[in-house]
């Protein structure tokens, strides 16, 4: 009889000890929802790509694996470590999780991303090698996150361009369908701006060795040292190195 009190006794202790620790890390941990978690992550991502793309950016994280999770207590802070550099309209983005700068776990999330662009659009119906010009184009913000490096802004109206296929009325404006005259034309002399830390540093005149828009990396070559640089066309005729 008085091992089996003993035993009850013991069995009431643990109990209570348990309970007790429980009820400790309970007190040191906190509850974040999955509406928390997307709404942090989808803030995050875009501020980050309105940098990159330059125009109204719509992120939403449209799914987690779970309603809520259980971090321990202190300052929860989120850490894109994939696909947060480039936007894919859906992909899936490798997040960490940190509480208090310490790292507590990782979580993959599916996200959708729109961007919104002034482009241009054809105003009418368009035919092969005709001239694209402004009276027939319109400026119109739409959804460009499909076609992000190919659209074209009402800026480049300024330059000769024609179509390389028909465009239908409405349709995205898509810059390789069109043929356009190069800021810098192959055997063009250009000027040539070397920077280093942000500074230019000293200008050369060169010859460039390939067509090139504004954006685009050509090989330039100084006549006087035969010398050949590769550089960003920066405008009409205009290059910059960076040394």
């Amino acid at each position: 009889m008085t091992n089996y009190k003993g035993n009850v006794q013991l069995k009431k202790l643990l109990t209570t000890a348990l309970i007790m620790i429980v009820t400790a890390v309970c007190a040191n941990a906190q509850t974040v929802t999955s509406a928390e978690v997307k709404a942090q992550v989808a803030k995050q991502l875009q501020a980050s790509y309105t940098k990159i793309a330059k125009g109204d950016v719509e992120v939403k994280i449209t799914a987690t694996p779970f309603a809520s999770i259980q971090l321990p207590d202190g300052k929860v802070t989120y850490k894109i470590t994939q696909g947060g550099d480039k936007i894919i309209p859906r992909d899936i983005k490798r997040v960490d999780v940190y509480v208090n700068d310490a790292f507590v776990r990782t979580l993959n999330l599916p996200c959708q991303t729109i961007v919104y662009k002034d482009v241009l659009v054809a105003a009418d119906f368009i035919n092969r090698e005709q001239a694209i010009t402004r009276e027939a184009t319109i400026v119109k913000k739409i959804d460009v996150s499909q076609k992000m490096d190919y659209v074209l802004s009402e800026q480049v109206l300024s330059k000769e361009m024609s179509a390389k296929k028909a465009f239908q009325k409405g349709e995205i404006i898509d810059k390789r369908f069109v043929k356009m005259k190069p800021d810098v034309e192959r055997n063009m002399a250009v000027r040539i701006f070397f920077i280093s830390n942000g500074a230019v540093m000293i200008t050369i005149d060169g010859t460039a060795l390939a067509d090139g828009m504004t954006g685009d990396y050509i090989n330039v070559e100084n006549k006087n040292y035969k010398k050949v640089y590769t550089g960003k066309v920066i405008g009409e005729n205009r290059v910059l190195v960076s040394i």
